[in-house]
């Protein structure tokens, strides 16, 4: 029997033939179909003359389980009684069987042969080797089949695997254009280009694809790894279909002929340009960031652009920030490098410039032409450009701080690589900016004065130090001004802190409408005092400048539609005439403003007399202050006279001070310098408590009938919100009746509402009070009235000429007629004749006080004189 049988219909033509040859009325091709052998299926199914439909049967309880074990299987008949459970030989109502194993090449079971008939078979020699020569041939079969299934299977894998890899297989002949042979369709994502139209014809010439520049090179590589006989690995510049460039690496093989010829090159080139870009980036910024030493300021910028621009191969860089803000549209280079050299730094507006489109969008490219487009500033530096990136460089917070620009003479190719590497140190030089602005601010607020804007004292006291130096070092001169208002505190008082707050800045823009700027610094030291330094004045030119100064705030200041009139006390001292050091030439200058101050004058220029007296002066407030702490001051009373009866009415309390050493020091020289240095607050209390210790001792020694003690209270007691519970305290055991307040108009005047609350609380508690020198001061009507005095004092220089004067006569009467007309009573000072006294009681005035009475005296003398024969 031939088994020449085409391969397409193999295993049915063999069911066929052998059931022809062998007379048999069925015949069986089967294979298996599991790993564990449990099932087979028909490949070639003869029945009663006749293919049938391949059928999966279970080899379980049937005679084709024997034969898969791999040995023949006869069963010459009843072979459905020997196998009842196997429905197929039911089906084929088969009487005997004779089936022989299918083999593979490693012995392993592969399927099986069978011949089946519905008599008894009887099967000679022949038929078995017949049976078993047909079973080798289906072996076979089955094992080219499974070959060629694999191959198949191998090659869609590879098929499968090579339109996914990221990348293009190829065979391109060793020629000088490189055709290519075969390319996998990777070449459309790498290229662009189909796999068909890479190899039409005589194939495309992959070396054109490859960047002229790199050409050669990857030539001389291939050939050395050739001669090496070694794969050749490359990476190289690459035109694609739509024009752009890419980075791709290589990996390859030379293949040989029979011959031991070279016949072709195949390998693999995949897409390397975010790897290749990557490594640019990294090195980049390595050479860059190494480069950059400076840690901030100047040498940073500086070093960052020059170092910026080698490594992008840039020929110029700039880096600017906004100059006056945003809404000012200009900016101000803080470092420039053209061709790898520093230039001086410049201002331009942005306007219609590249900048100002980096500024709305954040970045800008512009490939060519530029230079059309940058200011006129740059035109005689940057006429060549004509590539130009640039980057917004933000505040943390969002805002706009500055730009950085790079610039070239060719067109830009490869942007990306440019933007990634100065985006990195954009946001380097942006930090940088933001802590300058932050320093900056910092320093506004550490080194300036919030209210007017000047420097503070901080900052002033930093470069007086400084300038006096470089003075020293030139041999130059320095002048120091030192610039108190006079009368601020009671602007302060009446008005509030927030409008003095303002009359301080308007006067401070009053000052610096006469400051000569880069000459002289102007400051604000605090409080309601300015200072000035004046660099290398002459004695007449810093007396110029101190009366410049004084003028400036001769005019009434204008603040929230009100007027206020200020006077300036200045004083002046001079390096090196009056001093060689900032502490000797502040004391001097303070001196002076304050003896300025005390004359009345506005200005003064120290001197060594000033000097002496400031001295002097020091020494007297030390030893007062010893005075007044350690028992040095003594009490004199003054009596007060009735003038209708001549009888005592009350006494002045007087405060008197004898030295040790300087004898009797007079109450015109002691209380102006305690006044002046805060000290009256705690004199007025000694007296009022000495004063209430001494009415205690005349009650205990028996005296009655005692008059009312008047003591004086001054300002500065007032401006003290607990005074009333003060006076309490100090005068603790003796009848309110027995003590009364004497205030001045001026007192009561620097905060009137809170001095009318402290005297209703004190007129309510039984003391007396008295209004002292009245009609020398300032004081309304409206408030008087509403004041709760029970006297006035009329003041001496009213008293003194009144017999001679009409016009101090007129002020007496009428003074001493208002009173009445409010209740209150009237008492003339410095009564010195006995005219005076009887003129006074004609005018109906009250009481006398005078020397035609009787001088201060102890309390000894008073006692004697007064209260003795009473």
């Amino acid at each position: 029997m031939a088994l020449d049988i085409p391969t397409e219909h193999f295993f049915p033509e063999l069911a066929n033939r052998l059931a022809r040859v062998l007379h048999v009325d069925h015949v069986i091709v089967a294979g298996l179909v599991s790993e564990d052998a449990a099932l087979a299926r028909t490949l070639g199914l003869w029945s009663h003359g006749r293919l049938r439909d391949n059928i999966t049967y279970p080899l379980a309880g049937s005679p084709c389980e024997r034969v898969i074990g791999q040995e023949p299987c006869h069963i010459p008949e009843g072979v459905c009684g020997a196998f009842p459970d196997d429905t197929l030989l039911a089906e084929l109502d088969a009487e005997s069987y004779l089936g022989m194993p299918v083999i593979g090449r490693e012995g392993e079971a592969l399927g099986l042969v069978a011949i089946l008939h519905s008599q008894p078979l009887h099967v000679p020699q022949l038929a078995r080797e017949v049976l078993r020569i047909a079973a080798m041939r289906a072996g076979a079969e089955l094992n080219r089949q499974r070959i060629i299934a694999t191959v198949q299977e191998s090659e869609r894998r590879l098929d499968t695997l090579m339109s996914h890899l990221p990348g293009m297989a190829y065979q391109r002949l060793h020629d000088e254009a490189g055709r290519l042979k075969f390319v996998s369709r990777g070449a459309k994502d790498l290229i662009g280009l189909e796999a068909a139209q890479l190899t039409a014809g005589a194939g495309c010439s992959f070396m054109e694809l490859v960047h002229q520049d790199d050409r050669q090179r990857i030539q001389r590589q291939i050939l050395k790894d050739i001669e090496a006989c070694r794969p050749y690995q490359l990476s190289y510049r690459l035109h694609t279909a739509s024009g752009q460039v890419c980075w791709v690496s290589e990996q390859g093989q030379a293949v040989l002929d029979a011959d031991g010829k070279l016949a072709w090159l195949e390998g693999f080139i995949f897409d390397n340009t975010r790897h290749h870009e990557s490594r640019r980036i990294q090195q980049a910024v390595t050479q860059i960031a190494s480069s950059v030493t400076a840690r901030g300021g100047e040498p940073f910028f500086d070093q960052l652009v020059d170092h910026l621009t080698r490594a992008l191969d840039a020929d110029a860089g700039v880096i600017s920030t906004l100059e006056g803000g945003p809404a000012a549209g200009r900016v101000a280079t803080l470092a420039a490098v053209i061709d790898g050299r520093k230039v001086d730094n410049f201002c331009y507006a942005l306007e219609a410039t590249p900048c100002a489109e980096v500024m709305r969008r954040g970045t800008s490219v512009i490939p060519d032409n530029v230079a059309s487009m940058l200011p006129p500033e740059t035109d005689n530096q940057l006429a060549w450009a004509r590539g130009h990136v640039g980057l917004r460089l933000d505040h943390s917070n969002g805002d706009a701080l500055g730009v950085l620009v790079v610039l070239f003479r060719e067109p830009i190719e490869d942007p990306d690589f440019i933007t990634t590497v100065m985006r990195i140190f954009a946001a380097n030089a942006a930090a940088e900016l933001e802590r300058q602005h932050s320093d900056d601010h910092i320093n506004r607020l550490a080194f300036s004065d919030a209210e007017t804007g000047l420097p503070n004292r901080a900052y002033f006291m930093s470069r007086v130090g400084d300038a006096l130096m470089a003075a020293k070092a030139t041999r130059s001169s320095l002048g120091l001004l030192l610039m108190d208002l006079r009368r601020f505190k009671e602007i302060n008082d009446t008005f509030g802190h927030s409008v003095g707050d303002r009359v301080l800045a308007a006067a401070g823009h009053r000052f610096q409408g006469v400051q000569v700027k880069g000459i002289e610094l102007l400051a604000r030291l605090g409080g309601d005092e300015f200072a000035v330094l004046i660099e290398a004045p002459s004695p007449a030119s810093l007396a110029e400048r101190m009366q410049c100064y004084q003028q400036s705030l001769e005019a009434p200041l204008e603040v929230d539609e009100r007027w206020f009139a200020l006077d300036v006390s200045i004083g002046g001292a001079l390096y090196p005439e009056h001093g060689d050091s900032p502490g000797e030439l502040f004391q001097h200058a303070s001196l002076a403003a304050h003896h300025a101050k005390r004359q009345g004058q506005g200005r003064w220029l120290y001197d060594e007399q000033l000097g002496t007296a400031i001295v002097r002066r020091q020494q007297l407030l030390d030893e007062f202050i010893a005075a007044l702490r350690g028992e040095g001051l003594q009490l004199y009373y003054q009596p007060q006279v009735d003038l209708a009866t001549g009888r005592l009415s009350g006494a002045e309390v007087l405060c008197r001070w004898c030295d040790p050493v300087r004898g009797w020091v007079s109450p015109g020289e002691f209380i102006p310098l305690a006044e002046e240095r805060g000290l009256m607050k705690e004199l007025g209390a000694w007296v009022l408590k000495t004063a209430s210790a001494q009415l205690r001792d005349w009650l205990q020694d028996g005296r009655t009938g005692l008059p009312r003690l008047s003591v004086n209270v001054s300002a500065q007691q007032l401006e003290d919100a607990h005074f009333c519970e003060e006076v309490g305290r100090h005068t603790a055991g003796v009848s309110p009746m027995q003590i009364g307040l004497e205030l001045t108009e001026s007192g009561f005047m620097r905060d009137p509402e809170q001095a009318l609350r402290l005297m209703q609380v004190l007129k309510a508690q039984g003391f007396g009070l008295a209004i002292d020198d009245f009609g020398t001061g300032y004081s309304s009507l409206a408030y008087l009235k509403r004041f709760s005095s029970d006297t006035l004092k009329i003041d001496i220089s009213f008293v003194r000429d009144m017999l001679s004067s009409s016009h101090d006569y007129t002020i007496v009467t009428t003074i001493i007629a208002m009173a009445r007309s409010m209740g209150m009573k009237t008492v003339a000072e410095g009564v010195e004749t006995s005219a005076q006294a009887r003129a006074l009681a004609e005018l109906g005035c009250d009481q006398g006080q005078g020397f035609y009475f009787a001088r201060p005296m102890s309390a000894e003398d008073f006692d004697n004189q007064w209260l003795g024969r009473q």
